[in-house]
């Protein structure tokens, strides 16, 4: 349960930062910005650290694309082509909040070539504001499920260790330390929890499989150490909790009155 949510989770902050880098600031340039002033812009854009990927269309290529959206060749009808070179900048998608677009429309409208900047500041602080709520409710539910299962697995371990307190007495009682009593508890219960992580990794990398293969927009390849680790969390956290489930649950039988046992 752990892992799926984390899967869901991870997944879902990465559709968000994908869906980040593809709002653009668009830089509109005047007619009379000299080609060389365009290269420099572009370079110096590269070269921040906000930057993730910049595209200059052209006047014409930005005719050739709205003929193609609209259906109709608008040009005919003023006469000349009435739009502007410009420039898309996509920026990382930890930098994506209002506060950076507007430094930097702030910074470049002292440009003398450039004619406006546009860029969609509603939409931005939305997707900042949803994800956030999004993460913090997969946090909750996440933390949730865990205090069940947590309860669940304890709930069981107890009743096996108190099915076996007269075993636990009798030995106690014969002179074994607590360590020796503990010890096949333990291992018994360290075994199961790591059988069900197994079971876990299983039916994890079957989801993986098949949302790999039916969902194009899905790529787990470039992801493959992250999963590992996943997994190997979820056996650590299988091992952790049996253990301490376990000595708990043995330590309450071996400190217990004989009298009590009933």
């Amino acid at each position: 349960m752990m892992g799926a949510f984390f899967l869901i989770a991870f997944n879902a902050s990465k559709i968000s930062d994908d869906f980040k880098e593809k709002i653009p600031i668009t830089i509109y340039l005047k007619n009379d910005a000299k080609k060389i002033e365009i290269e420099q812009l572009i370079k110096k854009l590269n070269l921040k650290d906000y930057t993730n990927s910049i595209n200059y269309i052209s006047k014409e290529k930005g005719a050739e694309i709205l003929i193609n959206e609209i259906g109709e060749d608008f040009i005919e009808f003023y006469g000349t082509n009435p739009l502007l070179n410009s420039i898309d900048l996509f920026l990382k998608s930890e930098f994506v909040t209002t506060l950076v677009f507007d430094e930097i429309s702030n910074e470049l409208n002292n440009t003398d070539f450039i004619d406006e900047i546009i860029y969609d500041a509603p939409l931005i602080s939305l997707i900042n504001d949803n994800i956030n709520k999004i993460k913090y409710w997969i946090l909750g539910i996440a933390m949730f499920f865990l205090i069940i299962s947590i309860l669940v697995i304890n709930s069981s371990i107890r009743l096996s260790i108190y099915s076996n307190r007269i075993n636990i007495k009798t030995m106690q009682m014969v002179g074994a330390t607590r360590r020796f009593i503990r010890k096949p508890f333990i291992s018994t219960h360290v075994k199961l929890g790591l059988i069900g992580s197994l079971i876990a990794i299983t039916l994890l990398s079957s989801s993986l499989y098949y949302i790999q293969n039916n969902f194009e927009y899905f790529n787990f390849e470039s992801e493959i150490p992250l999963i590992i680790s996943m997994f190997a969390a979820i056996s650590v956290f299988s091992i952790i909790i049996t253990y301490l489930c376990t000595f708990f649950a043995t330590q309450r039988f071996l400190k217990i009155k004989i009298e009590q046992l009933y």
